[in-house]
């Protein structure tokens, strides 16, 4: 055992790469090292900081002699255990950047960790929530804590990093993990080849799925190979136009209320209500698409109140997309593609497809937005009431609550939505549980409600919790589609979980289609 603690940044490279030429780029020396492999570097310079003379341009005059450099060192190690051998690159300085994009194996670090971790001791974690905006975050408590103190949703959060606690004496104290490894203990390199076995054996380790077993529902792909064949395919599916499993939305949260329309490629081209994959096709025109016009197409945000151009988006990072290869569920969102379980994926469509389908009986959707269709729909319904916009100034905060869009005379809490992108999707299901979970605790909520109600519907005495059974609560969605209704993967998830909490509570859920004249038309 070495007499100095070191402090090492371990990864795995791919099985299937065994040439020294597809792992370090060009340009890198080699030097052999005795029984233990091959170490590469590229000359590093010393230089002034460039902050120096950016910053205070000639103020310093000679100024502090301050030197920085950036040393890139990387040792490459065979390792046979069993009847295979892995190679491994034990990074030094900047040495990351002499491998190749996609030489290592993804989230290799992140097992090693999760395998090595008492559950309990985790320190930080860096996550992705995933939606119409994936949202990244680093979470960190003053003191170690399990997976629940960092509030991960399990199903929609891609967990990328995990440092915690070891329990392995080898690995140290504190350990951190993402594609690479990271740990320092008193190992040099006389002994790194007995760490780096310790290292593969708690990668190729299951005990992860005891506590962590969720850690594998979604994983963010990177071998750009597999993303170019995504690629390929989603700009394949375009040509033909099979559209089913392709979608259109702003890939970040815009303020709807002053939203005029979406323009493609151009400035002055015509204004359209929603984005639609079909509609991009035909503001391409007769050159067609290939996957450079996709990324290089703008998307434009009209404001309805200036009539200007507020934003733009490339064309592809506004394209949702299911591909399914190999029997596994791919998913474009925002511009980057994620791989989701296979049995996740069968648990989370089975459960969309055995959520009732409301009976409510709603009218066509040929109106100029969802108001007007709300006020039409709740004249279609006798003795229903409209909620649209009249919100409950409610709470911490003092926030705007809507209660529903329609609520009937046999107890039916609609929520309709026109189908825009998931963060639209996840509003209206955010909606109906706030909303339902107040109902039945909040008194105050009730009597606040209970001023904006009809005679007919008010209740009798606010004090009193309504029984949850009575009511179902129904989400109702505008497309453009004639087919049965389908929403993208993400949304099927956030649906289900809001489910999951209204019938703890008693309701009834159920989800409706809603279909446009434009669906009819087609």
């Amino acid at each position: 055992m070495a007499d100095k603690t070191n402090k090492l940044t371990v990864g795995l490279v791919r099985a299937e790469l065994v040439d020294v030429a597809d792992i370090i780029k060009d340009g890198a020396a080699a030097l052999p090292v005795d029984g233990l492999g091959t170490f590469y570097t590229q000359p590093s310079f010393p230089r002034a900081p460039s902050w120096i003379q950016d910053f205070f341009g000639s103020r310093l005059g000679a100024g502090p002699q301050l030197i920085t450099s950036s040393a890139k060192g990387l040792l490459l190690v065979p390792l046979t255990a069993g009847e295979e051998t892995r190679i491994f690159a034990v990074l030094f300085g900047h040495g990351r950047h002499l491998l190749k994009d996609g030489a290592l194996e993804d989230r290799f670090g992140l097992k090693v960790v999760l395998n090595s971790v008492d559950p309990d001791s985790l320190r930080s974690i860096d996550k992705t929530a995933l939606g119409s905006v994936p949202k990244q975050s680093r979470e960190q408590i003053s003191r170690e804590g399990g997976a629940s103190s960092f509030g991960i949703d399990v199903e929609q959060d891609l967990v990328n990093a995990v440092t915690g606690k070891s329990r392995i004496e080898r690995f140290g104290r504190t350990i951190s993990g993402r594609d690479t490894f990271a740990a320092s203990a008193k190992f040099d390199a006389g002994d790194v080849k007995d760490f780096l076995a310790d290292v593969l054996s708690q990668y190729r380790s299951l005990t992860y799925q005891d506590r962590f077993d969720w850690i594998d529902q979604i994983k963010d792909v990177r071998p750009s190979h597999q993303i170019a064949k995504l690629n390929d395919e989603l700009i394949a599916r375009l040509q033909r136009g099979e559209l089913d499993h392709i979608w259109m939305a702003p890939p970040e949260i815009v303020d709807w209320a002053d939203v005029k329309g979406f323009r493609y490629c151009r400035k002055r081209s015509d204004l359209h209500t929603d984005l639609d994959p079909a509609q991009l096709l035909v503001s391409l025109g007769e050159d067609g698409i290939d996957f450079e016009r996709l990324k290089s197409a703008d998307i434009l945000l009209v404001s309805a109140t200036s009539d200007t151009t507020l934003t733009s988006w490339s064309a592809y990072r506004c394209i949702y997309a299911e591909i399914v290869q190999d029997g596994t569920l791919f998913i474009l969102n925002a511009g980057k593609w994620f791989a989701i379980a296979k049995d996740f994926t069968e648990l989370v469509n089975n459960d969309f497809v055995s959520m009732p389908e409301s009976d409510i009986v709603l009218p066509d959707y040929a109106h100029g937005n969802e108001a007007l269709y709300n006020k039409a729909a709740t004249s279609a319904l006798a003795g229903s009431h409209c909620l649209d916009a009249d919100v409950i100034v409610h709470g911490g905060g003092q926030s705007r609550i809507e209660f529903c869009d329609l609520l009937t005379a046999d107890k039916r809490l609609v929520h309709v939505k026109r189908y825009s992108g998931s963060a639209q999707l996840s509003h209206l299901f955010a909606q109906g549980v706030v909303s339902a979970e107040l109902f039945v605790t909040d008194a105050e909520f009730r009597r606040k409600l209970n001023e904006k109600l009809p005679d007919h519907h008010k209740l009798n005495n606010c004090e009193d919790r309504p029984n949850p059974e009575e009511f179902e609560v129904v989400y109702a969605i505008i497309t453009d589609s004639a087919n049965a209704l389908n929403i993208p993967f993400f949304s099927k998830v956030t649906l289900r979980n809001a489910g999951r909490r209204l019938r703890g509570y008693g309701y009834r859920v159920s989800k409706k289609k809603v279909t446009s004249n434009k669906a009819k038309a087609s």
